[in-house]
């Protein structure tokens, strides 16, 4: 849908109107479900922002490339997430030592060759 309506209008206010309405449908459901808010702190404040705006960027950055590119091109960035997921909290969380072990690397060769087979163009 987003490649459909992101040809007409702007990707990052489609992405906006997303995130405003299903954040305010997800509270309302939260709240009628029996979910409470019992203590509010400055860290899970700050918290809860910076993940909205990741989660903004991230997802405007996929309608633009949405916009200007066909789907089967941009979705193998999408496949690459598990990847990059393992790789980066190796690096930079620090759990390379003992959660990075052979059947991870492993792991990591099958899911990469796998993206290759399905994404290379038979020639």
């Amino acid at each position: 849908l987003m490649k459909n309506y992101s040809k007409n209008d702007n990707p990052v206010m489609l992405s906006g109107y997303q995130f405003i309405f299903g954040g305010i449908v997800m509270v309302i459901v939260g709240l009628i479900m029996g979910g409470r808010i019992n203590h509010i702190s400055l860290s899970a404040v700050l918290m809860l922002l910076y993940l909205a705006c990741i989660s903004a960027v991230a997802y405007s950055l996929w309608g633009i490339l949405l916009k200007h590119n066909p789907v089967s091109k941009v979705a193998i960035f999408g496949f690459t997430n598990p990847v990059f997921g393992v790789l980066l909290s190796a690096w930079w969380l620090g759990e390379g030592s003992s959660e990075l072990g052979i059947n991870a690397l492993i792991a990591l060769i099958l899911v990469s060759i796998g993206i290759l087979i399905v994404n290379v163009r038979k020639q």
